[in-house]
């Protein structure tokens, strides 16, 4: 069976991490062979499940004994540039042709020493995939292909009678929560039984909380992270997502699909999922009174049943964790050649 090992070189369980779950739980299932390195120690297994083997590797020297242990594999994919590094230094042990995705909207390697090796990098890859046209836009040379990310899918989790906007995302300042903070307090929506609720943890938590208090702004909640976003969606009566950059927007794909009605920033990655909606509802970045009238302008149960429907149609045909694996196997044929590596259909035609 073809084989692919993914390479993230973290401790966390961000939005990188729980895309590479995503893919690979769904990898498997189409009878491949798949181990992920990297990631949290805890929530990477148990969101892997028995079919996907974890090794660690949160540190390049982790990942690089992991990948001494694991020994050949056709495909070796790289997520974010500290593997990418290890993925090209390590190449004579995995024998694999190494794919990279980007999964931001910036030029390879942030630190000096990023930016030092960061030619070397790019020689070592076999292919080169962006989350998005955003994204691809904006490196410091074009992707072989922008490969869409997707989201498994869900049941609609959405309810008319949930009165909680839901704020899903890191508290870091390149997601601009203040603006969803700031849009919720113009939008008086407090007043009409609504409440804030921001899930999600981050360097800026402690200055938010205390801006909510100081402005004694109502009915906002702070939970911290979950894993249980299906949870946080399915309480939720509108989601906000203020990030004027970003990159393509897990949080809102899942939403998406799960029936959430959204209303974003007019810029970034947002523009290539719930901006396709003819009647999104959208606002300019940092724009508070704008993002309160977009908030408001969702308050008639009819008009949130409206765009929960439009968005789980869109999410449906373009966003789907199924589709998004097709793309990214045509990637892998044509690192391979088109040999190394077989296409679902004929592993699909094997197995039966």
């Amino acid at each position: 069976m073809p084989s692919v090992v993914h390479v993230v070189v973290t401790g966390q369980f961000a939005g990188v991490e729980r895309y590479v779950c995503d893919v690979a739980t769904e990898t498997v299932s189409r009878g491949w062979d798949v181990v992920v390195v990297g990631g949290h120690p805890r929530r990477m297994p148990d969101t892997l499940g028995d079919r996907v083997r974890w090794e660690p590797g949160a540190t390049p020297l982790e990942a690089v004994r992991a990948l001494r242990r694991l020994g050949q594999a056709d495909i070796c994919h790289a997520h974010m540039t500290a593997a990418e590094a290890v993925a090209v230094a390590t190449r004579r042990l995995h024998h694999g042709e190494i794919v990279s995705t980007r999964h931001f909207a910036a030029r390879r390697g942030a630190s000096p020493l990023g930016r030092i090796v960061a030619p070397w990098i790019a020689a070592g890859l076999t292919r080169e995939v962006a989350i998005s046209a955003f994204v691809a836009a904006r490196l410091e040379r074009a992707p072989d292909a922008v490969v869409v990310s997707g989201v498994p899918r869900s049941p609609c989790l959405w309810m008319a009678a949930n009165r909680v906007v839901l704020v899903l995302q890191r508290l870091e300042p390149e997601k601009d929560t203040l603006t969803a903070l700031r849009a919720w307090q113009t939008s008086q929506l407090v007043d009409d039984g609504w409440s804030l609720r921001v899930v999600g943890e981050g360097s800026q938590r402690g200055l938010l909380e205390q801006w909510v208090a100081t402005e004694a702004v109502e009915g906002v909640t702070f939970t911290g992270w979950t894993d249980d976003v299906p949870a946080e969606l399915r309480r939720a009566g509108i989601a906000i997502a203020s990030a004027p950059a970003e990159p393509l927007g897990l949080a809102v794909l899942e939403a998406m699909a799960a029936g959430v009605p959204v209303a974003a920033c007019a810029s970034g990655g947002h523009l290539e999922t719930v901006g396709q909606l003819v009647d999104a509802r959208l606002f300019p970045p940092g724009n508070q009174s704008a993002a309160a009238g977009a908030l408001r302008s969702m308050l008639p149960d009819k008009t949130r049943t409206c765009l929960s429907a439009r968005g789980r149609e869109l999410a449906s045909e373009l966003f789907t964790i199924e589709g998004h694996v097709e793309h990214l196997f045509v990637e892998y044929d044509l690192a391979c050649g088109d040999s190394a590596v077989r296409s679902t259909d004929v592993v699909a035609a094997e197995q039966t």
